[in-house]
C-alpha cells in the first residue's frame, strides 16, 4: 500500500499526484458520470433543448418576431458594406447565421435555438462547480426561466446565445491569474468583443462585468500592497481591456464617422421599448421575476402559473442561501470562490437596475446616458440587461444545492461518499423542480405558441419567375412586421428580403403605438406616402421606376385587400396570381440608373459601386437609396424627391459611383481582425507560459 499525503494542490497517493476536482470535495469521485460533469451537463442541456424544441425539429423553417431567414437570405447583408447608415454592429452575428442557413438549410433557423441549451448548461455547470446535481440545478435555472421564454418568442436567439456564453466569459474575467493581469485583460476583451458581436447591447451589459472584474483586480492587489497601487492596477486593467476591445470593434466605430443612423433614436424610442410592469405586482417585482419584455401578444408563464410570486420568493430564498453559505468567511468556500460570488452578485444587482431603464431609482441616470453618452442608445431595450440577474439566480441556486449536498455528505473508512435520500430529494425539489414549476410553459414549443412554418409553394414559383437581375422587387404590404397565416398567424419580421433571389425593397415602418416609423430613409418616406395614397394613383409603375423597381409583389397577408388599387395601374402588368400572392411587372422600368439624354444605362458593379457611361454633361440618377458618402470623381451625391441618388457631373467622361463608407468598414474589418488574432495569440502565450521565479 502506498502512503497517502495531502498536498496543496491535491492528494499524493504513493508516487501519483491526484488533483482535487473541487476545493470542497474530500475525495475524487469514482463513477464515470461524476468524473465528467461538463459532459453530463451538456447532455442535460440537450434534453432540455429537445423538450423545448421537439415540435420544431425537421426541415421546415422557424419564423419568429425578429428571426426570419428565408430560402434566399443574402449571405452578406447590405449593412456589412457600411450601407444602411453604417450600422455594422450586428454584422458578425448576421454573417454567422446566414452562413449557417446556407450550409444547413432552413433547419438552421431552429438549430440556433436548440444549441442554446447545451451550451448554457455546460457553461453554468463549470462556473458553479461542485457535485453534479448542483451543476444541473444551476443549469435548470439558466435554461428555464421567463427571460429565456420571452427572448425565444421574440426571436432574439443571438441574445440567447450571449446568455449561454456569459458563464464562460464571466469565469474568464474573474479568474485570478496569479499576477498575470495583462493576460486576464486580453482574455476579458476577447470575450467582450465576441458577446458584443453577437448582440451589440452587450457592449454595455458585459461592460458591467468588466468594471467589477477591474475592482476585483484592485482588491487582490490591496492584500499585498498599498491602496494607491491597487487602484492603479485596477484602472490599468480596465483601460487595457477597454482599449483592446475598442481595437477589436473598429469595424463598428469607423463607418459611423461618415454615416448616420438609419433609424431615429430618441425619447419616443425609449418609451416604445421600456420595461413593463405587471398589473398585480408592479414594476419592481415583475422585473425581479425576470419579466417585463416590452411586446405583448403572448401568453406568459405568469399568466398560467397561479401564485407565481410565491414561487419567485422561494427561488430567491434558495439563491440567497447559496450566496450566504458561499460568501461567509467561515463558510468553507475558497477565497477565489468568494470573490466570484461577490462579483456575480454585484453584476446581477447592477443588471437589475439597468433593466429598469428610465424608471426606478436609477432612471434619471439611465436617461442621461441614453441621450448624452455615445453609443449608449443601442441599449434602447434595457430589459436585456436582466441576463446578469438570470446568471446571479442560477449561480445562487447551484451553490445552495452544492452546499446542501456537501454539508450532508458523510465519509466512511472506505472513502465512499454516501448522501442521504432526503438530501437528494430536497436538492432536486429546490434546484430542479422549483425552476421547472416557475416556468412550465417553455416546453413543447412554448406550450404550442411557436411552430415551424410551411412556406406556400407560390413563393418558390414567384421566385423562379422573377429570376435574378439588377431590377428590384417592391414587396407589399408595406409593414416591418406582419401576421403570416403560414407562421401560425404570429407577427414576424417582413419575409420579403429573404424570400426572393432579387434585391427587395420592403417596409421598415415599425407601427408601434404612437410611432408610425423610426426610419430616416428618404426612400422609405416616399414609398410610405405613395402606398398611403394608392387609390389616387394611375401610373404607380412610373413613380417607382426611379427606385429601380422592376416587379411588385403583393403577399396576401395582413391588410393586403387594401392594395386593390394595384390592379388599376396602367403601367403594371399582372404576371402571376395565386392564393398566396400576386406579381406585377413594371412596364416603365428601364434600369438601375441613367444619364440625362443618353441611351446607355448605368450598370451595377457591386452593392457599393455603379458604372456610369460616357455622355454629355448633366445629371445622373441611381436607384440606390440616398446615403451620405456616395461620390463620382469627387462629386458627392444629393438626394432626389423620391429618396434616391443624383449626381450633377461637369464632365463628359464616365466614371464609377462609389460608397466611401465601405472603405472605412473594410479598414475596420482588417484592423479588428488583426487585433483579435493578436489578442488570441497573446492570451494563448500567456496561458501556457511557465511562471518565472520571483526570487532575487
Amino acid at each position: 500500500m502506498g502512503q497517502t499525503v495531502a498536498t496543496r494542490t491535491g492528494v499524493l497517493v504513493g508516487t501519483r499526484l491526484v488533483r482535487e476536482r473541487d476545493e470542497a470535495s474530500d475525495v475524487a469521485p469514482r463513477h464515470w458520470i461524476a468524473q465528467r460533469p461538463t459532459f453530463v451537463c451538456t447532455l442535460y442541456g440537450v434534453l432540455l433543448g429537445t423538450a423545448v424544441c421537439w415540435p420544431l425539429l425537421g426541415g421546415r423553417p422557424l419564423f419568429l418576431l425578429d428571426w426570419v431567414f428565408g430560402p434566399h437570405t443574402p449571405l452578406v447583408p447590405a449593412s456589412a458594406y457600411g450601407l444602411d447608415g453604417g450600422l455594422t454592429a450586428g454584422v458578425i452575428g448576421s454573417l454567422a447565421t446566414s452562413a449557417l442557413v446556407h450550409v444547413v438549410g432552413e433547419a438552421a433557423t431552429w438549430l440556433v435555438l436548440f444549441a442554446y441549451f447545451p451550451v448554457a448548461a455546460a457553461g453554468i455547470g463549470r462556473l458553479v462547480g461542485g457535485p453534479l446535481l448542483a451543476r444541473l440545478s444551476a443549469a435548470t435555472v439558466l435554461c428555464v426561466n421567463p427571460w429565456v421564454f420571452s427572448r425565444i418568442y421574440a426571436g432574439q436567439l443571438l441574445v440567447l446565445m450571449d446568455l449561454a456564453l456569459l458563464p464562460f466569459a464571466v469565469a474568464a474575467a474573474l479568474r485570478d491569474r496569479e499576477g498575470s493581469e495583462a493576460g486576464g485583460a486580453i482574455v476579458c476583451a476577447l470575450w467582450w468583443a465576441v458577446l458584443a458581436a453577437l448582440s451589440p447591447p452587450f457592449v454595455w451589459i458585459f461592460g458591467i462585468v468588466v468594471v467589477v472584474a477591474a475592482i476585483a483586480v484592485a482588491l487582490r492587489r490591496a492584500r499585498t500592497g498599498s491602496w494607491w497601487r491597487a487602484a492603479r492596477s485596477g484602472a490599468l486593467w480596465l483601460a487595457g481591456a477597454t482599449v483592446a476591445v475598442s481595437a477589436m470593434s473598429l469595424y463598428v466605430l469607423l463607418p459611423r464617422r461618415v454615416t448616420s443612423l438609419p433609424v431615429k433614436v430618441g425619447s419616443a424610442t425609449l418609451a416604445i421599448y421600456a420595461t413593463r410592469g405587471a398589473r398585480d405586482v408592479g414594476l419592481f417585482v415583475n422585473v425581479a421575476g425576470l419579466y417585463g419584455f416590452w411586446r405583448g401578444g403572448v401568453t406568459l408563464p405568469n399568466d398560467v402559473v397561479t401564485g407565481w410570486p410565491f414561487l419567485l420568493l422561494a427561488l430567491l430564498v434558495v439563491a440567497a442561501s447559496g450566496y450566504w453559505t458561499t460568501l461567509r468567511r467561515r463558510g468553507g468556500a475558497s477565497r477565489d470562490r468568494r470573490e466570484i460570488g461577490w462579483a456575480v452578485v454585484a453584476c446581477g444587482v447592477a443588471g437589475y437596475f439597468l433593466a429598469l431603464g428610465a424608471q426606478g431609482p436609477t432612471g434619471r441616470l439611465f436617461r442621461w446616458a441614453y441621450h448624452d453618452v455615445p453609443f449608449f442608445d443601442i441599449l434602447r431595450e434595457p430589459q436585456k440587461a436582466l441576463v446578469l440577474t438570470v446568471l446571479m439566480y442560477a449561480t445562487g441556486v447551484g451553490w445552495a444545492a452544492k452546499h446542501l449536498l456537501e454539508d450532508r455528505t458523510t465519509t466512511t473508512t472506505t472513502t465512499t461518499a454516501k448522501r442521504p435520500w432526503a438530501t437528494w430529494a430536497i436538492t432536486i425539489a429546490a434546484g430542479v423542480l422549483l425552476p421547472l414549476a416557475y416556468t412550465p410553459t417553455v416546453f413543447d414549443g412554448l406550450a404550442g405558441q411557436i411552430s415551424p412554418s410551411s412556406i406556400p409553394s407560390a413563393y418558390a414559383r414567384a421566385s423562379r419567375l422573377l429570376g435574378q437581375g439588377a431590377g428590384q422587387v417592391l414587396y407589399l404590404p408595406w409593414h416591418l412586421y406582419e401576421s403570416l397565416p403560414f407562421a401560425g398567424d404570429r407577427d414576424v419580421a417582413n419575409l420579403g428580403p429573404s424570400i426572393f433571389s432579387r434585391p427587395v425593397i420592403s417596409g421598415d415602418n415599425v407601427q408601434a403605438p404612437g410611432v408610425e416609423t423610426q426610419s430616416t430613409s428618404l426612400r422609405s418616406r416616399y414609398l410610405g406616402q405613395l402606398v398611403a395614397g394608392g387609390y389616387s394613383h394611375h401610373a404607380f409603375g412610373a413613380q417607382v421606376a426611379e427606385l429601380g423597381v422592376e416587379y411588385v409583389v403583393l403577399a396576401k397577408v395582413a391588410d393586403w385587400r387594401s392594395y386593390g388599387w394595384l390592379a388599376k395601374q396602367s403601367d403594371l402588368r399582372l404576371v402571376l396570381r395565386t392564393r398566396s400572392l400576386e406579381v406585377w411587372r413594371n412596364l416603365d422600368f428601364e434600369g438601375v440608373g441613367h444619364r440625362a439624354g443618353e441611351q446607355g444605362h448605368v450598370t451595377q458593379i457591386s452593392p457599393v459601386a455603379y458604372r456610369i457611361p460616357r455622355g454629355r454633361w448633366g445629371t445622373v440618377w441611381l436607384d440606390a437609396p440616398y446615403e451620405p458618402g456616395w461620390t463620382v470623381d469627387g462629386v458627392p451625391g444629393t438626394p432626389t424627391s423620391d429618396g434616391t441618388l443624383r449626381f450633377v457631373l461637369r464632365s463628359q467622361a464616365g466614371g464609377v459611383a462609389t460608397f466611401a463608407p465601405w472603405s472605412a468598414a473594410r479598414e475596420g474589418y482588417e484592423i479588428s481582425g488583426a487585433a483579435a488574432a493578436l489578442g488570441a495569440a497573446a492570451a494563448l502565450m500567456l496561458r501556457y507560459r511557465r511562471p518565472r521565479s520571483r526570487t532575487g
